[in-house]
C-alpha cells in the first residue's frame, strides 16, 4: 500500500515508510524529485508473523491458527504462549475465545480489539516491561 499526502504511512513488503510531517517539505521534496519519506522500518520474521495475527483479528475478527502455523512454520501456542496467557483474562470477561485452532473476538469485544491485539504486539510488550522495572527502580 503506497500512501500519499503529508506524515502519511506506507506499507510495501517488509517495510513501512512515513512521509515528512509538513507540506513545504512534501512539496520541496516532490520539486526536487526526491520521494518525501523521513524514516521507515524493515519488519524482521517476527514483525511480519505478528502483522499477520493482528490484521487478522481486526479485520476478521477472527484467527486461523493453522494458517498462522503453516505460514509461518511456527507452533503457535508455544510460541505465543505468554501473550495467550495474557488474552485469558479477556476471554473469561467474554470478549473472545480461544480454542486449538480458532482465535475468534466475539461480538461483545469488537469495539476492544485493538485492545486485544495488543496482546501480540512486541514492541507494546517490550515497553510495558521496561516501565514496570523503571518504576521498581
Amino acid at each position: 500500500m503506497l500512501s500519499f499526502g503529508i506524515s502519511s504511512i506506507s506499507k510495501v513488503g517488509p517495510t513501512y515508510n512515513q512521509n515528512v510531517k509538513t507540506l513545504d517539505e512534501y512539496y520541496d521534496r516532490l520539486d526536487a524529485q526526491i520521494l518525501p519519506v523521513f524514516r521507515g522500518i524493515e519488519l524482521n520474521a517476527d514483525d511480519i508473523l505478528r502483522r499477520s495475527i493482528i490484521q487478522a483479528l481486526m479485520c476478521h475478527f477472527e484467527l486461523s491458527i493453522e494458517s498462522i502455523e503453516s505460514a509461518h512454520l511456527i507452533d503457535f501456542h508455544k510460541y505465543f504462549a505468554e501473550e495467550l496467557g495474557d488474552l485469558k483474562e479477556m476471554e473469561e470477561a467474554g470478549l473472545l475465545k480461544i480454542d486449538r485452532e480458532w482465535i475468534t473476538v466475539l461480538p461483545p469485544g469488537r469495539m476492544l480489539v485493538r485492545v486485544i491485539t495488543m496482546a501480540f504486539d512486541r514492541y507494546l510488550r517490550a515497553d510495558r516491561q521496561r516501565k514496570r522495572y523503571s518504576k521498581v527502580i
